[in-house]
């Protein structure tokens, strides 16, 4: 559902919760609220809760796995210079700057770390698996997994929230109806939760 403003329609749904429980709540719309929209509503809430949630998880383990992978390209591209000049014929993953995804660079990663633990008790192959690159790769593997699946959470929790966006939606319409219908168009109770075409709720202006 490309295009919704899911922050406008958050705004609006609290708006919409904040009318329907008020103390001096018309009996009507409180009772269409409990009983049309707040289920729906409480599930599209929590689950943009989750987007806002997971979005900074993302971002927080995307920035440590692309610390992580700067600071193991040296020793990758040392340890993969070294082992070629052991065993030129050793078939070996390309430099993590031409991996496309981090996928991809978490793979050679562990795929350079796996063709030298073969020559492991040659004296070149005991250094590299003792030094730098030996001790960095299983963290930046780790580093990687984490963002990965920090990023397929995030795309779950969006999935969520695009799911549970139409039946909030079509609640929420009903209970603006009625809210119209009790308090009139030109009420700020109905342009607090009133939806422009645009998809900006209103504020202060007449209705659009």
């Amino acid at each position: 559902m490309s295009g919704i403003d899911y922050k406008r329609f958050h705004r609006v749904l609290t708006r919409s919760e904040e009318l329907g429980v008020a103390p001096d709540a018309r009996q009507v719309v409180s009772r269409v609220y409990a009983d049309v929209l707040k289920a729906a509503a409480a599930a599209f809430l929590g689950a943009h809760k989750s987007v806002v949630a997971g979005e900074s998880a993302a971002g927080k383990e995307g920035t440590e796995a692309a610390a992580a992978l700067e600071s193991i390209d040296r020793p990758y591209r040392e340890a993969r210079a070294v082992a070629l000049a052991y065993v030129p014929t050793l078939r070996v993953p390309d430099t993590l700057k031409r991996q496309p995804t981090d996928t991809d660079k978490m793979t050679a990663i562990e795929a350079l770390l796996d063709a030298i633990d073969d020559h492991v008790g040659s004296a070149w192959a005991d250094d590299i698996v003792n030094g730098e690159f030996g001790k960095l790769a299983p963290q930046v593997v780790k580093e990687i997994n984490e963002s990965i699946d920090a990023n397929k959470d995030l795309a779950n929790a969006k999935q969520a929230r695009a799911a549970a966006y139409g039946p909030a939606y079509e609640k929420y319409l009903a209970f603006k109806r009625v809210v119209r219908a009790a308090h009139g168009p030109a009420s700020k109770e109905y342009k607090r939760i009133h939806l422009r075409a645009s998809g900006a709720a209103e504020d202060d202006g007449a209705e659009g």
